[in-house]
């Protein structure tokens, strides 16, 4: 007769166990569930959205059902109870899953289109790359281990170029602005700390680099830092404007 796991060699099985696995595993076992949360769990990928969670490979969607699939072609589909609302619903799924666990690792952490406060109180996650509209940041930065801080990287849109000096943003080691931004002179006045910034929809004035190379050559910057400007159509234009004002390089 084989003899029985014991509790460490359990602990590391289920730490790193697929975690749809085992959370489904641990639902049908009470005692399981208890010694469950107190292990700590590690997702790659989750994401949050008002009507939508994705953990890992597996997405749910709450409509005026609610649909499963497990990103392997294969979809479940259940009746969202007539009293539930769809908010609620994400919110509940969430504390289902995650909630009152001791330890929750998550490599990258995506919120948005959150409309209302959607994560439990208890809900504390260790992140390392955090994808958001930093408009509502706050309402789940409580939500997120300061030990996760600075940020490996940081994908968000920007509404106020007050958002360009949060702590989060300035310390964080990789930033990429998807929206919203108009702010690189104000980047360029503050010296920002960042070493790799990438702006992905955002229609510069060719001046912009010059004045940015600029700052560079009188303030310093570490070596390694990279300023990366997407979704530029005039690239001829732009690169003879470099050449243009930074004569003193040619031929160097």
């Amino acid at each position: 007769m084989p003899t029985a796991l014991g509790y460490p060699g359990f602990r590391c099985i289920l730490e790193f166990l697929d975690p749809m696995k085992r959370i489904h595993i641990a639902s049908r076992n009470h005692s399981l569930q208890i010694i469950d949360k107190t292990i700590p769990i590690r997702i790659e990928k989750l994401e949050i959205q008002r009507y939508f969670l994705n953990l890992d490979k597996y997405s749910t969607e709450i409509s005026f059902d609610i649909r499963v699939s497990n990103g392997q072609n294969a979809k479940f589909r259940r009746v969202l109870p007539e009293q539930l609302k769809q908010g609620d619903a994400i919110t509940n799924l969430l504390n289902s899953y995650l909630g009152a666990r001791s330890k929750i690792y998550v490599n990258l952490l995506s919120i948005y289109g959150m409309y209302s406060p959607l994560l439990p109180a208890n809900f504390i996650l260790r992140i390392n790359e955090l994808g958001c509209c930093f408009s509502y940041i706050n309402r789940f930065l409580a939500n997120i281990d300061p030990s996760s801080f600075p940020l490996k990287k940081l994908r968000t849109g920007i509404d106020e170029p007050d958002h360009l000096n949060h702590p989060i943003l300035t310390s964080a080691e990789e930033v990429i602005f998807v929206a919203g931004v108009n702010g690189i002179q104000k980047l360029i006045d503050q010296n920002n700390r960042n070493r790799r910034v990438t702006f992905e929809n955002y229609r510069f004035n060719h001046a912009h680099p010059v004045v940015l190379i600029r700052n560079w050559m009188k303030n310093g910057k570490e070596i390694g830092t990279t300023f990366k400007f997407h979704d530029n159509k005039n690239y001829d234009g732009l690169l003879h404007k470099l050449l243009h004002e930074l004569k003193e390089f040619e031929n160097k």
